[in-house]
């Protein structure tokens, strides 16, 4: 394990252990929609990491999976299917098909051809839930129920809510920690150092380009059934280039590459911009320099930077001594 890579599970769950006592100590339980945000963006990111830190596959038009799977869970509300044992195959299935699609024309370029395609693909099913009148429109879809678990649950109850975005968020970041840890995750990094010799150690390279692009849409897709329910709303907004670019930002700012660096960049992006709402519309232009300081002074985005300090602490003799 690099230094770079924090346990990133158990960082996770220290944020999830956050959420709720800061809404105790606050005595305000919206703070406990702050942090559902926060996991499922990096739920989201880290699926974008899968495939663009390991696998060396730079998608622009990753968050169309968080539409897809945002439109699947309204849909199926809306039509009286609220069970999570329904929504979730479905949503898991539609983001894989999508996904298998996309990597399946995307994969035969490389480059800037890749990142293009990948863009002009998700625009068009971006545009298409834009100009039907049965997602909404660009008003997007009202979502009339929260998916239900078992006799009991109340999902509209910000506590049981909350514990169930904790519970399957940590779930998915655990999934993808195997999958990165696994031996399909070094081929994936073999694939991406160089991909003429991992096909002459008889690797097939775009087999696993082509899985790991999958497993990454339908993990976004579910990220995308999260946030429709935490908003209980599904829009075009959430599959456009934008959102794209978002999520990106979130990998870059955490530490391309490491294990922990979507979820601390998903904390850090969620906050900031939380914070900077309240000043003005226009909180990207804050947001901008902080992410490029990130970029030029630390290879490693905020994860390096955590890691260097804790390793530091590591190292100083007990009472401080030097």
């Amino acid at each position: 394990m690099r230094r770079s890579q924090l346990p990133a599970l158990l960082l996770a769950v220290l944020a999830v252990g956050v959420g709720p006592v800061a809404a105790l100590v606050a005595d305000d339980p919206y703070l406990l929609s702050i942090f559902e945000r926060f996991l499922i963006f990096a739920v989201a990111a880290s699926s974008l990491n899968l495939i663009l830190g390991y696998g060396g596959m730079v998608s622009f038009g990753h968050a169309v999976y968080l539409g897809l799977g945002a439109y699947a869970t309204g849909l199926l509300a809306n039509a009286g299917h609220e069970s999570l044992w329904i929504q979730a195959p479905v949503v898991v299935v539609a983001s894989a098909i999508a996904a298998f699609l996309i990597g399946k024309i995307a994969l035969r370029t490389s480059g800037v051809h890749f990142i293009m395609i990948t863009l002009a693909l998700a625009q068009i099913l971006y545009y298409l839930a834009q100009s039907s009148s049965a997602f909404g429109g660009d008003d997007g879809m009202v979502i009339h129920a929260r998916t239900t678990l078992w006799p009991g649950y109340d999902a509209f109850d910000p506590w049981q809510f909350y514990a169930f975005v904790a519970v399957t968020s940590l779930a998915l970041l655990w999934l993808v920690d195997v999958v990165v840890r696994s031996d399909f995750g070094r081929r994936l990094v073999a694939a991406r150092e160089n991909g003429q010799r991992a096909n002459a150690l008889g690797f097939d390279v775009t087999g696993t380009r082509l899985v790991a692009f999958v497993i990454a849409g339908a993990i976004c897709g579910l990220a995308g059934m999260l946030l429709a329910n935490q908003s209980e709303f599904a829009t075009p907004g959430y599959s456009n280039w934008q959102r794209s670019g978002e999520l990106l930002a979130i990998v870059i700012l955490g530490g391309v590459g490491t294990r922990s660096g979507p979820i601390l960049g998903a904390l850090v992006f969620i906050v900031v911009e939380h914070y900077l709402v309240s000043i003005t519309t226009h909180w990207p232009i804050l947001f901008g320099p902080l992410l490029i300081l990130v970029v030029l002074f630390f290879n490693s985005g905020l994860s390096g930077v955590v890691a260097g300090l804790g390793g530091r602490l590591l190292a100083t003799p007990a009472g401080g001594a030097k």
